[in-house]
């Protein structure tokens, strides 16, 4: 029997440069995994939005994981949508508290805390804070499921966490910002999920391959068949424990070309 893989990927700092947001270092490896057939499963802190674009600019339309772990969404002509009657393009999965729900709890934590969110920003200071194009910005600004927010004294965050923790939030930390996400929502859980819709269809066991470089990828490494931690732009190394996972020789798309390609090389 075909043995089968699912690669997933975190984006910022992993398959997209940390600083210019490119993937041009990782082609190589793209194209290997779209000609072996394998899919490639975005799980990011990015909105629908911003993958949708991503996508295209990729030349690929796989199921992705959107707001670290919230929101999964399926495209009508995946091999996992097709029992399923629906006429969207995208199929929607999510248990997550919506916007209004979190941008609630943000607002009354905003009294007690020295934090900033995306909701309470302009335009303007997204692309500050972000370094990305205007467009770019304000598909990032199109939250569905969690509020990615600036914190100015990070003391607070461990009795922020306690207060969101208690009423059904929690908070984690990416690449560039903090997120406030539902509890127990994850990219590992929402990875686990996807792999388990892919084992059905393909009624076999498939080999899940996963690769980021930020505390929010964490879980996500940890639980994969094959975890690869990329190392953070300065070259150093988010402190993940003694996990038995893969360490990609450099940060960014490059790491993760050499790591795609080495664990393919030898499968």
């Amino acid at each position: 029997m075909k043995k089968r893989y699912l690669v997933f990927t975190d984006l910022d700092g992993t398959l997209l440069n940390h600083q210019d947001y490119s993937f041009a270092p990782a082609k190589e490896a793209l194209a290997l995994l779209k000609y072996r057939s394998i899919p490639l499963i975005i799980a990011t802190s990015k909105t629908f939005s911003e993958v949708v674009v991503l996508q295209k600019e990729l030349g690929m339309r796989q199921p992705f994981i959107v707001e670290n772990g919230a929101g999964i969404f399926v495209p009508s002509e995946s091999v996992l949508a097709r029992e399923m009657a629906f006429k969207e393009e995208w199929i929607k999965f999510s248990k997550a508290h919506s916007y209004t729900e979190l941008r609630l709890f943000f607002t009354h934590m905003k009294r007690s805390y020295s934090i900033k969110g995306f909701g309470d920003m302009s335009v303007d200071e997204v692309i500050q804070h972000t370094g990305l194009p205007r467009e770019e910005s304000l598909n990032a600004m199109k939250r569905d499921f969690s509020e990615p927010f600036l914190m100015q004294d990070e003391r607070e965050l461990e009795a922020l966490k306690k207060e969101a923790n208690e009423e059904g939030f929690d908070i984690v930390k990416g690449g560039r910002f903090y997120h406030l996400v539902s509890l127990l929502q994850d990219k590992a859980n929402a990875m686990l999920t996807l792999a388990h819709m892919y084992e059905e269809y393909y009624n076999q066991k498939c080999t899940k391959i996963a690769l980021g470089d930020s505390a929010n990828d964490f879980t996500m490494i940890k639980k994969a068949d094959i975890g690869v931690l990329v190392p953070l732009y300065d070259g150093s190394f988010s402190a993940i424990g003694n996990a038995d996972i893969k360490r990609a020789d450099y940060p960014g798309p490059k790491g993760w070309n050499s790591s795609i390609l080495e664990i393919f090389d030898g499968l």
